[in-house]
């Protein structure tokens, strides 16, 4: 199976850049699309026609050690053992949900009511809040695998991992609204329940406003039922010039 599905066709949809893996992903998980797609909720979240780029993650090691935590410490059969993260319109225009089923997506649109119970994320944007619907804010979510060695008590992940996952998500979410990504300043988390290993989690951040410099962001942790795990919010400021980035 492809390492990405990539549906950005048509002039009513925003580009997404793949920042994603070929093949050789290096996960534990030889075919991550397949091993989320055999989980009935996720699998209605991956053929959601609204989708504008389905990829799986690239965890090979790069050779200057970046993000060596996402690619090495959290890529095991014990961690982190599978990663496949979609970008989605929170209200796609008709003519792109059209087009996407012509094309192939037999799945159904999945309202923007029930995209996540985290209302918080679905709120922010437009002009009042520094959006440019040329790279308007959307959804970034990421399905994860989580294994036994994320555990602080026996069975339960460790609590800072909470936020290690969202900030990932979330920061990813931030650089693509800048030309150079964008660097943590401020987190806040909300833990809510305790994430019972292994699980398969659903991590979703979404910017909600842009001010000069400043970037806000909004983010969740769900189960596969939906229910809200964690919540977070933060800030990032854009960087004014590449000096690398972590992207899931």
């Amino acid at each position: 199976m492809a390492s990405t599905q990539n549906q950005n066709q048509g002039q009513d949809r925003p580009i997404v850049k793949a920042h994603s893996a070929p093949e050789n992903h290096n996960q534990h998980v030889k075919d991550p699309l397949a091993h989320f797609n055999a989980i009935p909720p996720f699998a209605k979240m991956l053929s959601d026609p609204a989708l504008l780029s389905t990829q799986v993650v690239d965890r090979r090691p790069l050779p200057s050690g970046e993000s060596n935590f996402v690619r090495k410490v959290m890529n095991s059969g014990s961690t982190v053992r599978a990663c496949v993260t979609f970008f989605r319109m929170l209200q796609p225009p008709a003519s792109m949900v059209k087009k996407a089923q012509a094309a192939g997506a037999k799945g159904e649109l999945i309202p923007m009511e029930e995209i996540t119970k985290s209302k918080a994320m679905l709120q922010g944007g437009g002009a009042q809040d520094g959006e440019d619907m040329k790279n308007p804010f959307l959804l970034f979510s990421a399905l994860v695998d989580l294994g036994e060695d994320l555990c602080g008590y026996a069975g339960t992940m460790h609590g800072g991992l909470f936020a290690v996952l969202m900030d990932e998500v979330m920061g990813t979410a931030a650089n693509f609204q800048s030309e150079h990504g964008a660097y943590t300043v401020q987190f806040n988390t909300n833990l809510q329940k305790a994430i019972k290993l292994p699980m398969v989690v659903v991590i979703r951040g979404r910017v909600v406003k842009k001010a000069g410099r400043k970037i806000m962001v909004r983010g969740c942790i769900e189960d596969q039922n939906g229910n809200i795990m964690a919540e977070g919010d933060g800030l990032w400021i854009q960087m004014d010039k590449n000096v690398g980035r972590s992207q899931l």
